[in-house]
């Protein structure tokens, strides 16, 4: 089949079925990226205002959500250029559930998405040039076949005295690193140009590389999603399908 029938070439969902990741080049043209690039660059100095606009410092300048309240991102959370390659990786029909957007590189340690939103894929968008310098996603290929951490393994709940950022970083991290050797498999930077696509599953064991030019701006959005037929999803946020409507389902 076509590629605009199905979403994804056979050979794409080969790589993506064997790699757990698949970059789509030019799914957004070069002035739509820098139209966002204009307004989150206004957003993070302060020369726009928007209701609800907040982020936050750790893992570089970010935002959370930023599609419940400003619709450039709910846009791009729900573009139909995405819709297809989804359906294409999931077998069935997406909703967007979760944005973040990046100025910088994240320098994120190890981890797998599904361990924070069981079920969820992601659609991760360059906005600008991401390469060594800025800071770009590292994956671990044909990881999302090894084993996934959950909360099972490694419960959110806090020991006595123990943060959030204590518990990811004394239990949650080591544990993903010990199935990256696990796995055997070396580590792979993701180099992609404005507009690029990187789809990778929930599973797939990614992080931030190192950043080469601290400070270097490298804007990214972050949009995940689940199948619409999913039960295992334990929060209230609205699943958003790509006709714009919403519901609140979960167990």
């Amino acid at each position: 089949m076509a590629p605009e029938e199905t979403g994804l070439t056979p050979a794409e969902k080969m790589f993506y079925e064997a790699n757990g990741y698949l970059v789509l080049k030019s799914v957004f043209a070069g002035k739509e990226c820098e139209r966002f690039v204009e307004h989150l660059e206004d957003l993070h100095a302060g020369r726009k205002q928007l209701d609800g606009f907040f982020q936050q410092d750790k893992y570089g300048a970010r935002t959370f959500n930023q599609h419940l309240y400003d619709q450039h991102v709910l846009d791009l959370l729900i573009d139909a250029r995405l819709h297809k390659p989804l359906a294409a990786c999931f077998g069935g029909e997406p909703e967007g559930i979760q944005t973040m957007h990046f100025y910088e590189g994240s320098e994120h340690p190890l981890h797998q998405d599904q361990y924070y939103l069981p079920d969820c894929m992601s659609a991760w968008i360059a906005m600008v040039r991401v390469d060594e310098n800025n800071g770009p996603l590292i994956v671990q290929p044909g990881s999302h076949r090894g084993r996934l951490i959950t909360k099972s393994d490694v419960p959110m709940t806090l020991q006595p005295g123990e943060t959030y950022e204590l518990q990811q970083h004394n239990r949650y991290f080591p544990a993903v690193k010990q199935v990256f050797r696990e796995n055997g498999a070396d580590a792979v930077q993701v180099l992609v140009n404005p507009g690029d696509v990187v789809l990778f599953s929930g599973k797939l064991i990614h992080g931030g590389a190192r950043v080469l030019k601290p400070g270097a701006r490298r804007h990214a959005l972050a949009c995940h999603y689940i199948p619409y037929d999913s039960e295992n999803w334990e929060r209230d946020w609205p699943r958003i399908s790509f006709d714009g409507s919403r519901r609140i389902h979960y167990r």
